[in-house]
Parts: structure tokens; C-alpha cells; sequence
């Protein structure tokens, strides 16, 4: 039987101190931010929306350079340079979305949320700034706000797989539980490659204490992405509470391999791999849970089909 998918460069690095036989910890957060897709600056006002041009310099200050400090994770500056651009081409949407995301990578919520806000005047159909202002609202603990946010982007396009995660991670923040894992189901059902709908999925059964079923979404989650130290350490806490100590083992070497200054990851793998031999195994087929998985987004694909309306057929003449 095939035991373990775990990237296998992890099974050097058990390491050897001694740990007490604590209960695994909680799995890691959520997603905090989305990847961000940068576009081409449009001329405000002048081609038609969306159509690209190169970023023209305004003044001192580009689109273009102000891409780079944020690219290059320099969010104080790109906060001042988007500033500025915003300031020079006050009809860009672009430019205040962008300037939310630096804002907010800076550290100031209220000042991310006031900038996608603006874009959002400029266009109302923009709709990275309507996810991206609920994800700072959930972040801020206002998951009401956000919900109204993420329901004009449901009622627009209801096949988007992200904003039901969305809906979902902000039904959890006010405790709604059954309702954001059934959001979860609605966003992989949607997107079967979401691998962070998975991942929110997977965390929030293992704190409802249903580690068995957090499985198949984390299983799933890190075969798709597994160099992700977070999908990799949420799978072994995951594993552990359910006996698989040895694949647990694993795992959290794995997410130690992806980022070797993961604490959390380096103190459970230290605490699953001196557990002597009396601590019983359960050795798991994890190729299995995948196929497994599989199965049950199948089932939910099933249980989410419209009832189809029954029509009477017409009289014949």
C-alpha cells in the first residue's frame, strides 16, 4: 500500500530533541490577500476601458514605477508613488485599486479600504477592488460590511468561485458555521483548482474538531501546491489529530523544507517524531483520500443543481 504523497525531501529533517505528547496545534490562518494581477495603465476617459497602453510618466512619477516598488515588496514607497499617481490621474481606477493593495500591505487597513473605495466610485464594476475592500472588512472584523460588498459581485457573476470563498471566510467570522463550510463546498465545486478554499475549508473542520474530513481538502490542496508551508503544516496538524502520526511527521517536514523558519512547523515535527513506538500509528493511503476528495466534489456538484422546474406539457389541438 502506498503510504505517503508528502514531498519527500522532508524525511531528513526529523529531528531528534525530545517533546512533551501535547495535542497537535491549531491549524495556521486563512488566507490574508489574493495574488495580484497588475494591469497595463489606460488612457482615463480615452481608449475603451480595459484596452492597454504603456504606462505614460505623470510628472515624476509613473504607473510603471510605482509597479516596481510594489513588486519589489517595498509597500512604504509604493504607498507615497501611488500616492502621487493618483494624485496626478485621479480617473484611473487602477491607480487607487493598486494603491489600496500597497496601503494595506503596509499595514493600514482604514487607508486600503478609503482606496478601493475610490476606485470603486471610478468604476463600479471593478471588481479586484470589491474583493480585496471585503477582504480588508473581514480582516477588520466588520464581515457584515463585507458580505453586502461580496453580494454585488455574487449577483453579477455567480460562477465566480473566489467571491463564494469570500462569502464564506466572512460567514465564519460571524460564527455562521455550517454556512461558510457550505460556501467552501459552492467555491471548489466552482473552481476544483482553488487550492486556498481548501486550505480555509480543511481549517475551519479541524477547529470544529472534524479533522477526519479536513483531510480530502488539505490532502488535495497540497498535491496541488506543495511548496506552501501553511497548506503543509495545516496538513500534518490535520493528520496528527487523527493518528497518522508518522504521514503527520512528514508533512510538517515538508513545510519546514518550504520555509525553514516555520516555528510552529519545526516544534510539532520535533513532537511527532520522538513519540516512542507505544504511541499508536494509522498508517494512511493518501493517494486514496485523493481520489476520494474527488468523489465528494462530485456529490456536491450533485446536491448544488437547481431543481429543474417542472412544466406541464402543452394541450394538444
Amino acid at each position: 500500500m502506498k503510504v505517503f504523497i508528502i514531498a519527500p525531501a522532508a524525511a531528513g529533517l526529523i529531528l531528534a530533541a525530545a517533546c512533551g505528547k501535547d495535542a497537535p496545534p491549531p491549524a495556521d490562518a486563512r488566507e490574508t490577500t489574493t495574488e495580484v494581477t497588475v494591469v497595463p495603465v489606460t488612457h482615463p476617459g480615452g481608449a475603451e476601458r480595459g484596452s492597454p497602453v504603456e504606462p505614460v510618466p505623470i510628472g515624476l512619477v509613473s504607473f510603471e514605477r510605482a509597479e516596481s516598488s510594489f513588486t519589489a515588496r517595498r509597500y512604504d514607497e509604493a504607498v507615497g508613488l501611488f500616492t502621487v499617481y493618483t494624485r496626478d490621474t485621479p480617473q484611473n481606477p487602477w491607480g487607487f485599486y493598486m494603491l489600496g493593495l500597497s496601503t494595506w500591505k503596509s499595514g493600514d487597513r482604514i487607508g486600503a479600504a478609503q482606496a478601493f473605495r475610490q476606485a470603486l466610485q471610478l468604476d463600479s464594476s471593478h471588481v479586484k477592488s470589491r474583493l480585496n475592500l471585503s477582504r480588508v472588512l473581514i480582516e477588520d472584523g466588520r464581515p457584515d460590511e463585507a458580505l453586502a460588498q461580496l453580494e454585488l459581485v455574487r449577483v453579477a457573476d455567480s460562477t465566480l468561485g473566489e467571491v463564494h470563498r469570500l462569502i464564506a471566510r466572512a460567514h465564519d467570522t460571524r460564527g455562521d458555521v455550517e454556512l461558510a463550510i457550505a460556501c467552501y463546498q459552492r467555491a471548489i465545486v466552482l473552481d476544483t483548482g482553488d487550492v486556498w478554499a481548501m486550505n480555509n475549508l480543511g481549517v475551519l473542520l479541524i477547529q470544529q474538531g472534524r479533522a477526519g474530513e479536513a483531510l480530502g481538502p488539505l490532502v488535495r490542496a497540497t498535491t496541488l501546491r506543495s511548496t506552501s508551508p501553511v497548506f503543509q503544516n495545516n496538513l500534518g496538524t490535520a493528520l496528527e489529530a487523527t493518528g497518522h502520526r508518522i504521514a503527520a511527521g512528514i508533512a510538517y517536514g515538508a513545510a519546514l523544507a518550504a520555509d525553514s523558519t516555520y516555528e510552529k512547523a519545526r516544534i510539532s515535527l520535533e513532537r511527532t517524531s520522538t513519540l516512542d513506538d507505544s504511541v499508536p500509528d494509522s498508517p494512511i493511503d493518501l493517494d486514496l483520500v485523493v481520489r476520494e476528495f474527488a468523489s465528494q466534489i462530485e456529490r456536491w456538484r450533485q446536491e448544488q443543481q437547481p431543481e429543474r422546474e417542472q412544466v406541464s406539457p402543452e394541450p394538444q389541438s
